[in-house]
């Protein structure tokens, strides 16, 4: 079975679980809404633009992470496998797909991401069935991971206006900056952070990500599920 169960994890490097991690579901019982629904609006609502042909996954705080910045802002010039390695050496993963754009279907229940190219018609669960390409893992300190264009991190001014905003405590704002280039920012699926281990469909440009300790999480969840659908 390809998902691993486990929950190791590296260190932190620095994230922020507890500003990055905040949620803003409702307190009463009336003003919160169902996961499901929320996952759904996320879905319909994020894209990425893929342009350089390079997928970046990476946590939200590490585009704001000074050493990160002054790491990338060095090695602007060099190859893109060089920028490949300091993305993975904090936490990130990139991919090589097709260029244009992708949606992201997240499903809290399955514990599964789904990144695929727009236009496609899907069902994420056949698509996680389908994915047997082992890809490495990402991990997730804040809660939100990051989905970008690598070309993106070549920009200075971009990372430093997202640093300024995430020190601010503006976090709302720079997952808005993100979108605004061409990025997303999805929730992962447990507020203390995730290993997300990434696969990909052989052959073509869809790639799926879950929890490394997938089957722990059902386990843990399935009575709480049961209970928001009664």
């Amino acid at each position: 079975m390809r998902r691993d169960r486990g929950n190791g994890r590296r260190s932190h490097r620095g994230g922020r679980s507890s500003r990055g991690g905040r949620s803003n579901r409702g307190r009463g019982h009336h003003s919160r809404r169902h996961p499901r629904q929320s996952a759904e609006s996320g879905n319909q609502r994020e894209r990425i633009a893929i342009e350089s042909g390079d997928l970046v996954l990476i946590d939200q705080f590490m585009l704001a992470n000074p050493q990160f910045i002054e790491k990338m802002a060095a090695v602007v010039d060099e190859d893109a496998a060089v920028k490949n390695d300091i993305i993975q050496e904090f936490g990130g993963k990139v991919i090589t797909v097709a260029r244009g754009t992708y949606r992201i279907e997240r499903d809290p229940f399955a514990y599964t991401i789904v990144v695929h190219p727009e236009g496609d018609s899907v069902e994420a669960a056949e698509l996680v069935k389908d994915a047997t390409s082992e890809l490495g893992d990402v991990n997730i300190d804040t809660r939100c991971l990051a989905m970008l264009d690598r070309e993106l991190l070549d920009d200075t001014s971009l990372l430093e206006r997202y640093q300024q905003l995430w020190f601010g405590g503006q976090d709302k704002a720079c997952r808005d900056l993100l979108r605004d280039n061409g990025g997303a920012v999805r929730y992962g699926f447990r507020r203390d952070g995730d290993e997300l281990v990434v696969f990909q469909v052989p052959g073509e440009d869809v790639i799926c990500l879950w929890p490394k300790n997938i089957e722990e999480l059902t386990a843990e969840e399935q009575p709480q599920q049961a209970a928001h659908e009664a």
